[in-house]
């Protein structure tokens, strides 16, 4: 249970540099989307080629990611569809509504929690991969189809704007290396490896800017979205996930908890980069991401008592 404390600790101190950062000014006004354009376009394809390239994709299709990978498109479809369609809001909030509940804090959040509290971080890498090469791509073809100009008639400029994502190519670039078995010199693998080691503090630091004018309650047109999307991350996900892996799937003992755990995890910070980055939602997901993680931490105790 400490571990949990542990990682919402580490999550905590960078978004405060960042908080602290945005308050000095010392960035100036275009501080935070300039980080937020480098984590998009730099940090998070660069980090996705290094992970995924070095990581067997066998991993992404064991058993327990029926239960993990089940429960976040199903929360996202619920999430969608009362957006899109019941509510009858715009499609990018919606993929944004549907991001916020399905795309956990894994990276820097999971991957501790991992380590101290089911002293396996081989749990996390499924999780991991399946959001940034099924998830995130998923959600930016959306986007970018929702997104084109009314005078893009053809129907292959709704593909070439997907093709141009950067997110997109970081992924497919790893997939195609892993599959391969294809290694990058060193001299040429080692600045990509730095590069992408920017996108989680990078993401973190962005947000903390985000709040250099402090936090209010959300204004009331977002108010009832913003419940629906925290109801459906830390309830409906998690109890899904329990019942794809349990009664379903028979995992039980340390599995299960590693299933339910990880979708546990409040929403990731890259929701948020990429609502900067797409200029939708932005303060939707702002609060989304800080109201799931701070509620994340009861949820998680209360997880841990239950299935620990």
């Amino acid at each position: 249970m400490l571990a949990v404390f542990e990682g919402f600790a580490v999550i905590a101190g960078v978004i405060l540099v960042g908080f602290l950062l945005g308050r000095s000014g010392v960035l100036g006004p275009t501080g935070q989307q300039v980080i937020a354009k480098l984590v998009f376009y730099a940090g998070t394809p660069t980090l996705l080629y290094v992970t995924v390239s070095q990581t067997d994709l066998g991993l992404i299709f064991n058993s327990a990611l029926l239960a993990t990978g089940g429960s976040s498109l199903i929360a996202g479809f619920v999430l969608f569809a009362l957006t899109r369609w019941i509510r009858k809001r715009s499609t990018g909030e919606a993929m944004f509504s549907a991001w916020a509940v399905s795309y956990v804090n894994i990276g820097n959040l999971g991957i501790p929690i991992a380590a101290y509290v089911l002293h396996d971080v081989g749990y996390v890498a499924p999780v991991l991969l399946f959001q940034l090469i099924i998830l995130a791509p998923i959600g930016m073809a959306v986007l970018d189809a929702a997104g084109k100009k009314k005078h893009d008639t053809h129907w292959y400029s709704t593909i070439l704007q997907v093709l141009k994502n950067p997110i997109l190519l970081g992924a497919a670039a790893g997939v195609a290396a892993s599959a391969t078995g294809f290694e990058l010199p060193r001299f040429v693998f080692e600045p990509i490896d730095m590069i992408g080691a920017t996108a989680v503090p990078g993401a973190l630091l962005a947000f903390g800017i985000s709040l250099k004018d402090g936090w209010a309650l959300p204004v009331r047109g977002t108010r009832s979205q913003l419940s629906y999307i925290t109801v459906g991350k830390l309830v409906l996900q998690p109890l899904v996930a329990w019942v794809i892996g349990g009664p379903l799937l028979g995992y039980s003992g340390i599995d299960l908890f590693a299933i339910i755990v990880t979708s546990s995890l409040p929403t990731a910070q890259n929701v948020y980069i990429y609502s900067m980055q797409y200029r939708q939602s932005e303060a939707l997901m702002r609060d989304a991401v800080f109201i799931t993680t701070v509620l994340a931490v009861p949820t998680l105790v209360i997880v841990a008592a239950l299935f620990g």
